[in-house]
């Protein structure tokens, strides 16, 4: 199990390190394209395409961090409702459903990609298939997170089910 958590830090770090180097890019990017547009009168055609595509890669390649930090979208007001062994089950089914759908969703993408893969943008040299890759790409980053974190959540219930049963008989021992 320790080697399956490092693997998912290696996936966290990448998706970090891609995120943020495409962030980079984008706030350069659209910098210089706001300031060819309005001060040098000559606007950047491939902007728009380019930040599409980077776009994509942030939200889908990002989306494996927050599962990582579990923190992805969910109903929270209900779960911090629930009491502790019912909230389990809750994120574990939410869990459940989101592994569904990524490997659903990341599986069809795929053959997206490849049908795309043929089609060029208009302003720059680029297959469109670049658009769309990084969904199954962060949909298979997101599964691994999902399931390491879902262990890691067993793992903690375990061990305060243990902390409890052993509180218990340190206290019935002391009576």
């Amino acid at each position: 199990m320790k080697k399956f958590d490092k693997l998912c830090e290696v996936i966290n770090n990448i998706a970090s390190a891609v995120t943020v180097a495409m962030m980079v890019f984008l706030i350069l990017l659209i910098t210089w394209s706001v300031f060819s547009r309005f001060v040098l009168n000559n606007p950047v055609a491939w902007q728009y395409e380019v930040t599409l595509i980077c776009l994509s890669w942030i939200v889908f390649i990002g989306m494996s961090m927050t599962f990582h930090n579990d923190e992805h979208m969910r109903l929270t007001f209900v779960a911090n409702k629930m009491k502790p062994k019912m909230r389990a089950i809750w994120l574990t089914a939410m869990d459940a459903m989101c592994l569904v759908f990524l490997i659903i969703a990341g599986y069809l993408a795929i053959s997206i990609v490849q049908n795309s893969m043929q089609t060029m943008y208009q302003t720059i040299p680029v297959s469109r298939g670049w658009f769309y890759m990084p969904f199954p790409i962060g949909a298979l980053m997101s599964v691994f997170q999902i399931i390491n974190v879902g262990f890691k959540r067993i793992k903690a219930a375990e061990d305060e089910a243990a902390d409890t049963a052993s509180s218990a008989a340190q206290e019935g021992g002391t009576n």
